[in-house]
């Protein structure tokens, strides 16, 4: 059972993690489970009794129930998403997709973890249009995080543009694989100073296009902003990173990327290798020995090198009848290797902003 604080643990709880401003939240850190906790998916809209003819039934939503913490701040809560629906014969849209985000964000009691106080939330509505593009800017997407003690509250907003494949009517899979096939990506990393070049066929990529990531759960976790792309690969079932992100005065590179990897029929979970600033590509001599390598080379781990590892667990339920899971049990366990706080909360709240695409898909 969780612990409330008095107010006077709330305060010392809260000067701990939140008063101790930005160096906190650029340390280094190397943990394990930094970011640990569920995801339980119910995916409503693909239940028999809430089908109409050859789509989900109006108005149901699937639910993502979220239990997560990431250092000492949490996020619990649930986000809603409906999906876009369409008339059987002309294609016309009945109703628009979107996801509504109702997080508790809190802070946990270092010193008994036990301990929790929610601050604020993370709460709007994410929109998503036929072309597949979410402009945060035009959305009410953001962190509201109240004033406790010497703590000072602040509103924080989410803006930018995520891009994704447009919205169909109805698409399987063969098709979301015959139109990946059109699309292609090349992307490099560096492994033990030599540079490995890849050039991906079968991509479907979301991209990132200046979307800023709200400051929070506290306000030593600036704002950020994200420009580039998270590419999945139908081919293998990897997602592949290729983006920065900017705050304050820095500019992280993100590289490396998740392998998929299958436990059993209904069980599976992606392995995490996500390195911020690698080296920069050799020059000279030194690049005659860069030869590209396959695949599996993005996903060698680096010791020394700023990495998040671990794994994201999913566990399927399925119904007779129907092809895709209508629950998913997901577990993470993702730890730090010289990874900052700040880095770890902007990496986290971009996950957040796709969850359709992470898990749906």
């Amino acid at each position: 059972m969780q612990t409330l604080l008095k107010p006077s643990l709330a305060a010392l709880a809260i000067a701990t993690v939140l008063a101790s401003g930005t160096a906190f939240a650029e340390e280094p850190i190397t943990q394990d489970n930094y970011i640990s906790g569920t995801l339980v998916i119910d995916w409503n809209s693909r239940l028999p009794q809430n089908q109409e003819g050859d789509h989900p039934r109006l108005g149901v939503s699937d639910l993502y129930h979220m239990d997560a913490a990431v250092g000492f701040t949490f996020y619990k809560g649930q986000i809603t998403c409906l999906p876009y629906v369409f008339s059987k014969h002309i294609g016309r849209v009945l109703q628009e997709g979107s996801c509504h985000y109702d997080l508790d964000l809190g802070v946990i009691n270092p010193k008994n973890t036990s301990q929790k106080r929610v601050v604020g939330k993370l709460v709007g509505q994410r929109p998503l249009d036929k072309d597949g593009r979410t402009d945060l800017s035009a959305s009410n997407m953001r962190v509201e995080v109240q004033t406790i003690g010497q703590a000072k509250g602040f509103s924080s907003a989410f803006a930018g543009l995520i891009q994704g494949r447009p919205v169909k009517a109805k698409t399987t899979l063969s098709e979301l694989i015959a139109t990946a096939k059109q699309k292609t990506a090349t992307i490099t990393r560096m492994v033990s100073g030599k540079q490995l070049s890849l050039t991906l066929a079968n991509v479907d990529p979301v991209a990132f296009q200046g979307v800023k990531v709200a400051a929070g759960p506290s306000s030593n976790y600036a704002e950020a902003v994200v420009d580039g792309q998270f590419i999945f690969s139908y081919e293998t079932d990897n997602w592949f990173t290729a983006f920065t992100l900017a705050y304050d005065d820095t500019r992280d590179r993100v590289s490396g990327g998740m392998k998929w990897v299958d436990d059993s029929a209904t069980s599976g979970h992606y392995e995490f290798n996500i390195l911020l600033n690698e080296d920069q590509a050799p020059q000279g001599e030194a690049a005659a020995f860069a030869a590209p390598q396959g695949e599996d080379a993005f996903f060698m781990t680096d010791p020394g090198k700023s990495t998040l590892n671990g794994t994201i667990s999913f566990v399927d339920t399925h119904m007779s009848g129907v092809e895709e899971p209508v629950k998913s049990d997901i577990k993470y366990a993702i730890g730090l290797q010289q990874i900052t706080a700040q880095q770890a909360q902007v990496l986290w709240k971009v996950l957040l902003l796709i969850p359709s695409q992470l898990y749906g898909e």
